[in-house]
């Protein structure tokens, strides 16, 4: 079955249509919309990939960026944007980052793109991008670790606190929170309890992450009923399989 691709662009220009040739040829079915509300609606049914071609106007499409955002919750889309900085900076105030699969600049490179298309239209890809977690903790270099290893195969968010994480979770939504247990200030507990009490995160599932492994502190931990615990000292094959595990299990 072929893979179905929607083009949103303002006008149907020559570089538009080699896009749409090159992506016909290879066995993609394309689809084209304008940036209008009420013919995105109807088109962003059962797409595979979405692509934003952004022009010269892409700026007076503020209404479909926040519609876009929006679906982006909803439906986990998977998007690309091809355009200049100016309107990846302009796609960032409405869509998070992590949203965006791939940013491709002008002029464009057409083996690469078809590379690009290829790769976020993959089976697994698609599903593996559908999972969005967010890692709260107050070690920046630890929860940069944490991303690096994360990045390729899930979305990631990142929080250095409680409040942020609750002010980061009110605009995006996430399927799992690996939360650090020993914060200053707001403690990973605390934390949690913020979270439960929030109607955009209450029902997500948390996973403690704690550098403690002593009888004690793993029975505190276990009390509060998370989805896991995991020692800080694990390593990346180890939490690449242990949240392949979880989400596995919760599909």
């Amino acid at each position: 079955m072929f893979k179905k691709i929607l083009i949103v662009r303002n006008e149907e220009t020559f570089i538009v249509n080699a896009i749409k040739t090159l992506l016909k040829n290879n066995n993609f079915e394309v689809h084209s919309s304008s940036y209008s509300i009420g013919e995105l609606s109807k088109k962003l049914v059962g797409q595979n990939l979405v692509i934003l071609y952004a022009d010269q106007t892409f700026e007076q499409h503020s209404d479909a960026m926040v519609y876009f955002k929006d679906i982006c919750l909803e439906e986990n889309l998977i998007i690309m944007v091809i355009g200049d900085k100016e309107a990846f900076d302009i796609v960032h105030r409405y869509v998070p980052k992590e949203d965006i699969t791939f940013e491709l600049s002008r002029p464009l490179d057409m083996p690469d793109l078809l590379e690009k298309v290829k790769y976020v239209t993959d089976d697994e890809y698609e599903q593996q991008k559908r999972k969005c977690i967010l890692i709260v903790d107050d070690d920046p270099t630890f929860i940069q670790m944490i991303r690096e290893w994360l990045k390729d195969t899930y979305r990631v968010g990142m929080a250095n606190s409680g409040t942020q994480a609750v002010a980061w979770l009110a605009t995006n939504r996430a399927d799992l929170i690996l939360l650090d247990y020993d914060m200053p200030v707001l403690d990973g507990p605390k934390v949690m309890e913020m979270l439960k009490s929030e109607s955009f995160s209450s029902s997500t599932p948390v996973m403690f992450l704690t550098g403690k492994s002593d009888r004690k502190s793993v029975t505190e931990v276990i009390s509060l009923k998370p989805a896991d615990y995991l020692l800080k000292s694990i390593s990346r094959e180890k939490l690449l399989e242990t949240l392949d595990n979880f989400f596995r299990q919760g599909d």
